[in-house]
């Protein structure tokens, strides 16, 4: 690893340390454990040594036994300490991985829908999988074995230098031509796991892809272009690994070389040593002892490595992730608190957006939408009508510009504030998986099962929640996948209803409904609708027609603005885009 390497993973892993500093207590008791456990089994060389040349040499069968009770007291002791050790590493890796999984899933929770735009779902899962895995890993199994080895090598070194010198710097001259190889390895193995790291995302991104569009695979028969796809991503992520597992395969059978090589060097410079009475034969048997200990520990330090290096490349990424400042900032001071009831006016003063920060999707914008006004926004894909709507529920904020509620500029407000007034609700009517009951209370917590009837009857679905399983209590499956579309855009009517809001944006909720389906919808919707401000994009001739006030949005301006009627004789672009309702061309 490059100098430049080792400093970005110990400031990754001082940043990961220093994330939550309530650990720091079961951290050192942890490490306390652990420093027990290694003194405990460095010492039992010594004891066999001293059983072997007090005991053994001189047949004095009061030294074995009491070398021998001795090793037997270290042997507990080591044992207590490190199930100490390992059980307390265990727990504070998971409360960290349990806090880590917290901050990360509350920062996805807080970006704007810019992030997302520009985000694949696959990578962001990834994030929350498998480099969570990663750190799982290194904090359960990689730390302990991290510090246990590296006090394990210190002390076996400091233990060799008392019990013979000229030995032990044979040793270490071994030693240092293996160090050097082992920077080699760790150059090539960071380059080869981060590139692990990088291909799994884009594995678990082309997989959600191919599953969750696997209706639109099977009904153009593309299952072989799609495989094929898949196939070219997974060959990246196979050809990574590989990269990796050569990177062992060479190194190492290099450590076991040199381990052998360490015996032989110590056998031949040690025995003569023993033979010229410089060195007596239990020191000989602790430094073979020592040996085994002083090779095993290196070996597990590369896996360790392997490990440490993952978990960089994991927190790397979940940093990079956490450090994504959202676009859409909260007041500083906590935003402007809005009277409830508002009177419901949408302004756009001079309103500009970009996506890219090159191409206005939103060009120059100037609308004031009166208190309780339901308006119709139309025009091509791709004219504005979408963002218009996010600009107006500050998914986004204005390249230039202002929009405002009731006179106040949305920037000032918070998102929990603009949400007690306006309220989405999308083509597709979304569920969570839980009850029915939590569905409902999203829009509110503290609503009372009696409210939630109440909101139901007003929608007119107090009947079918009656005559479900479990009434309130029904389970409504992933994405409300119990349910038909009908059926949970009733339910999505009826969370907004519970918010009681004062403006509504509304992406044509009935576009996707069959005849009967989308009646009973429509008239859930008039309900919703009373006395509301109402923002609609219409992909579809009726709703403009039952609007109060129709906008044509082209090339990010209004092209057009009036009544239904008007606009049919008055504007030529909206007289031809109802022309191609009518011949059934949009819908």
């Amino acid at each position: 690893m490059t100098d430049t390497g080792r400093q970005r993973t110990g400031l990754l892993l001082r940043r990961a340390v220093v994330l939550d500093r309530s650990l720091g207590r079961p951290a050192a008791i942890a490490l306390f454990a652990t420093l027990v456990a290694t003194v405990a089994r460095l010492l039992g060389p010594l004891v066999v040594r001293s059983g072997i040349d007090d005991g053994i040499a001189n047949s004095d069968t009061g030294a074995i036994t009491t070398a021998a009770i001795a090793f037997a007291t270290l042997l507990v002791a080591q044992y207590l300490a490190q199930r100490w050790a390992q059980f307390g590493v265990a727990s504070l890796g998971e409360l960290y991985l349990r806090m880590l999984r917290s901050r990360v899933f509350g920062h996805l929770m807080d970006l704007d829908m810019a992030f997302y735009g520009r985000s694949k779902a696959g990578v962001l899962v990834s994030r929350m999988t498998n480099d969570i895995e990663s750190l799982s890993e290194f904090v359960e199994e990689g730390a302990v074995s991290l510090v246990t080895n590296l006090l394990t090598i210190a002390g076996v070194a400091v233990a060799m230098l008392l019990v013979d010198v000229p030995v032990a710097l044979a040793v270490f001259a071994i030693l240092t031509v293996l160090g050097f190889i082992s920077r080699i390895f760790q150059k090539y193995a960071a380059r080869a796991y981060t590139e692990v790291r990088e291909q799994i995302g884009r594995v678990l991104a082309g997989l959600q892809e191919g599953i969750t569009g696997v209706r639109v695979v099977q009904a153009f028969t593309q299952e072989e272009e799609q495989a094929g796809s898949f196939g070219g991503v997974n060959e990246a992520y196979f050809e990574a690994n590989m990269r990796a597992a050569r990177q062992i395969a060479w190194y190492f059978p290099t450590v076991a070389f040199f381990r052998t090589a360490g015996v032989g060097v110590l056998l031949f410079v040690g025995g003569r040593r023993v033979i010229a009475g410089d060195m007596s034969f239990g020191s000989l048997v602790a430094m073979l002892m020592y040996l085994d200990w002083f090779f095993q520990p290196i070996i597990n330090l590369s896996n360790t490595y392997n490990q440490m290096q993952s978990a960089a490349a994991a927190l790397a990424k979940l940093f990079r992730l956490m450090d994504t400042a959202p676009t859409v900032v909260a007041p500083a001071d906590g935003g402007v608190t809005l009277a409830k009831p508002l009177d419901g006016e949408v302004a756009f003063e001079r309103v500009s957006f970009s996506y890219d920060g090159v191409t206005p999707v939103i060009d120059g914008v100037d609308l004031v939408i009166p208190p309780g006004e339901r308006v119709s926004v139309v025009g091509e894909t791709g004219a504005g009508k979408s963002t218009l709507a996010r600009l107006a529920l500050r998914f986004y904020d204005p390249t230039a510009g202002t929009v405002r509620l009731d006179g106040v500029d949305l920037r000032g407000v918070s998102s929990a504030e603009r949400a007690r007034h306006m309220v989405l609700i999308p083509q597709e009517g979304f569920l969570f998986n839980g009850t029915l009951r939590d569905n409902l209370r999203y829009a509110r917590a503290d609503a009372t099962d009696e409210e939630l009837w109440d909101v139901c009857r007003t929608i007119g679905i107090d009947d079918w929640v009656y005559d479900l399983p479990e009434r309130l209590d029904t389970l409504v499956r992933e994405r409300g996948g119990r349910f038909s579309a009908g059926e949970r855009q009733l339910v999505a009517l009826a969370r907004a209803l519970l918010a009681d809001p004062e403006v509504i944006v509304l992406d044509e909720a009935t576009s996707n409904l069959d005849p009967e389906t989308e009646a009973r919808v429509e008239r859930a919707l008039a309900t919703l609708l009373e006395g509301r401000t109402a923002i609609v994009i219409a992909h579809r001739l009726r709703t403009a027609e039952s609007s109060d006030r129709v906008l044509m949005v082209g090339d990010g301006r209004i092209i057009a603005d009036g009544a239904h009627a008007d606009l049919v004789t008055s504007s030529a672009e909206y007289g031809e885009l109802v022309s191609v309702w009518e011949r059934g061309i949009l819908r």
